[in-house]
């Protein structure tokens, strides 16, 4: 972001007073209708994510998405009100933060279903242990979002005077979106590979669940996070390249390129992660029965049996004899393995 020449430090712009070209921290005025529609499509799947984790008992999920929304539909919040006021710093921060992070919570989500779906088809499979997944990706996560948060309230927290501590912060923010490209490409490369292990090992899959990963709904699950995925990834690809020029470079100011490659890369993933919830992919059992513990070098193991139980009914008191009456309950046992 270039100082224009005759920047006078508490001076307060206004769309009547200043030109948005040369003094907005944005160079043009966000679109009303655009961003209206973005922060109601985010407020009705958040809506309908908390319906959907209720329903099937998604808890951790439901926390990640939330987080997720909540950050975008604030952004989109921050970006209607910089419609009329483009030279606000707080808005302009909010907007750069929330929707800069946003996409991290989303992530998180995902990556809870790695080690889920891992145990599905047979955790003995896999090279990593499922809960290994989820520390490390949610690892990689937390990692980035503190170096993005970090980065983003540097760089927009400086008056355009001090362009060195701008740069610097823009530079953070830029290595924060960078690490979560890393971690997301990882992230597609090790789910590749599991399922590729699966198809050359159709014999070592687990019987247990072979109705559920044998379904249509499973497999369109499978793909709905494959492709909230890849959304996410170009959108922060894009995020990279576009801040990695600064905040007056030509991807920063262009409001098309944004709304394509950010918010409707986003708003793709949601759906996908809404329509085929974890809960309908799954199951609300599925999801339950397939939890992994989360203490290192330990898994769990759970096995359903029937036990025959014995009770004695009378059809007549008068008789005073009682028969037996047969019956099996199913029981599911729980295990730690280490």
């Amino acid at each position: 972001m270039v100082v224009p020449a005759g920047y006078i430090e508490g001076f307060v712009c206004t769309l009547k007073t200043c030109d948005v070209k040369l003094w907005g921290y944005i160079h043009y005025q966000p679109s009303m209708i655009g961003n209206i529609l973005f922060l109601v499509l985010f407020d009705m799947i958040a809506v309908a994510q908390i319906f959907l984790g209720i329903k099937y008992k998604t808890g951790a999920w439901v926390l990640c998405m939330l987080l997720g929304l909540a950050a975008e539909s604030t952004g989109y919040v921050a970006r209607i009100l910089m419609h009329a006021d483009p030279f606000s710093r707080t808005y302009f921060l909010m907007y750069l933060i929330c929707l800069t992070i946003g996409p991290v919570f989303i992530a998180a989500g995902i990556y809870l279903c790695l080690g889920r779906i891992v145990v599905i088809y047979g955790d003995h499979i896999s090279r990593i242990r499922p809960q290994n997944y989820t520390f490390f990706f949610m690892g990689c996560d937390v990692i980035s979002l503190v170096v993005q948060a970090v980065g983003g309230g540097i760089a927009a927290s400086f008056p355009l005077s001090n362009q060195k501590m701008i740069d610097l912060g823009t530079h953070i923010l830029v290595a924060g979106l960078s690490f979560q490209v890393a971690s997301l490409f990882a992230f597609l490369v090790c789910s590749i590979e599991f399922l590729i292990r699966v198809k050359r090992n159709p014999d070592k899959v687990n019987p247990e669940y072979a109705d559920l990963y044998n379904s249509k709904r499973f497999k369109t699950f499978l793909g709905s996070i494959f492709l909230a995925t890849v959304c996410l990834f170009v959108r922060t690809i894009f995020r990279s390249v576009e801040l990695s020029e600064g905040f007056s470079g030509k991807l920063a100011n262009n409001e098309t390129q944004f709304i394509v490659l950010d918010g409707v890369m986003v708003t793709l993933a949601c759906l996908c992660l809404t329509l085929m919830h974890p809960g309908i992919g799954i199951g609300k059992k599925g999801w339950k029965h397939a939890e992994f513990s989360l203490v290192p070098g330990r898994d769990i193991v759970r096995r359903t049996n029937y036990v025959e139980t014995t009770e004695y009914v009378t059809p007549n008191p008068k008789i005073g004899k009682y028969r037996p009456n047969a019956s099996y309950q199913e029981r599911t046992s729980t295990e730690i393995r280490e």
